[in-house]
């Protein structure tokens, strides 16, 4: 009797296994989802500066039509401004979750599709090695084009808070973080996942996850041992003020790896939060008010503190509606 071949394994089963990492599904919006140029937050006229830029490696990235939300009566004034960062298989619209809570204090925020993400060009995402290099763009660009523009922070959600740390690790000049549900060690995630929702034993990830390396870094040129974020927050310069944010549901990203994370910083004006939720669910409000705190404290709010100005109160016969959190829950993957 004929000895059956063994059945060789499918690609698309091998693609199940590192698409997901570098290529999982990219966010679709349109531009009218981001509202109108000019909005109003309380009593508070927000203006909303387009424009776009090139990175390091010659993908345009899109802020055109969302990136720079500034209160109208600081725009010819000293203040600070926090970039934010999203998650993957997300993009821009995130950050309309903490707009309302940092405008009160005339900060601006600038919101950007990573490379890969979004509108913005770049076939694979890379978890945050790549797209620091985006950051350091966006911070050249705000440097030489907002001169009123002070201080600059990064608040990052998921691989944006990946995408922080590693950007702050290569300037100085970032002297305050908000990390919502950082990983620390990219392998160990993916083999704590691979265990918990796959029941694949240690022994059998190891082989697998040479192949999955190996495809990876043909594909989009990252080293995936680079992502050893443990090892890159030990360089992070110890006057950086940090914020940790963590649900402590969380199955993709459980509460471990921002504790790591927190414990081997080596910088001493750190704090954590951790709070009812799971990865992608709305932050609770009193832990948006006391890491909102947290940021104005370390950017210094006597420097911009301002009274309301005349600007604010000019007519605006526009439709002035801001994006809703509870709609942006139904745009992101949960869990």
């Amino acid at each position: 009797m004929q000895q059956r071949q063994p059945q060789q394994p499918q690609l698309g089963c091998f693609e199940q296994l590192w698409k997901p990492i570098i290529r999982p599904p990219r966010h679709e919006y349109k531009l009218k989802d981001l509202g109108n140029p000019t909005q109003l937050y309380g009593p508070i006229v927000v203006k909303r500066v387009d424009f776009s830029i090139t990175n390091q490696r010659k993908q345009v990235l899109e802020c055109r039509y969302t990136s720079l939300f500034e209160p109208v009566r600081v725009q010819d004034k000293s203040h600070p401004c926090i970039i934010y960062l999203h998650g993957n298989s997300s993009s821009r619209l995130e950050a309309y979750t903490i707009i309302e809570h940092l405008i009160p204090f005339n900060i601006a925020i600038c919101a950007i599709d990573l490379s890969g993400s979004g509108h913005s060009e770049g076939t694979y995402i890379s978890l945050g090695w790549f797209e620091s290099q985006d950051v350091q763009c966006l911070i050249e660009y705000l440097r030489s084009n907002k001169p009123y523009i002070t201080k600059i922070g990064l608040w990052g959600r998921s691989m944006g808070s990946v995408t922080g740390i590693i950007a702050a690790s290569q300037n100085d000049s970032i002297n305050v973080l908000v990390c919502d549900s950082p990983f620390s060690n990219l392998t160990q995630l993916v083999k704590e996942l691979a265990a918990t929702s796959y029941n694949i034993p240690g022994c059998c990830f190891s082989c697998f996850w040479c192949l999955i390396k190996h495809k990876i870094y043909k594909e989009a040129q990252l080293n995936v041992d680079d992502l050893d974020i443990i090892k890159i927050i030990q360089t992070l310069n110890v006057e950086t003020s940090i914020m940790f944010l963590s649900a402590k549901q969380d199955t993709l990203v459980p509460v471990k790896h921002p504790q790591m994370l927190y414990d081997k910083f080596r910088g001493q004006n750190k704090q954590i939060q951790t709070f009812d939720g799971v990865h992608n669910s709305k932050r609770p409000a009193d832990v948006m008010k006391e890491t909102v705190k947290f940021v104005v404290n370390q950017l210094g709010k006597d420097a911009w503190s301002l009274q309301e100005s005349a600007r604010d109160h000019r007519q605006i016969q526009i439709n002035t509606r801001s994006f809703q959190v509870d709609e942006l829950t139904q745009i992101l993957p949960q869990n």
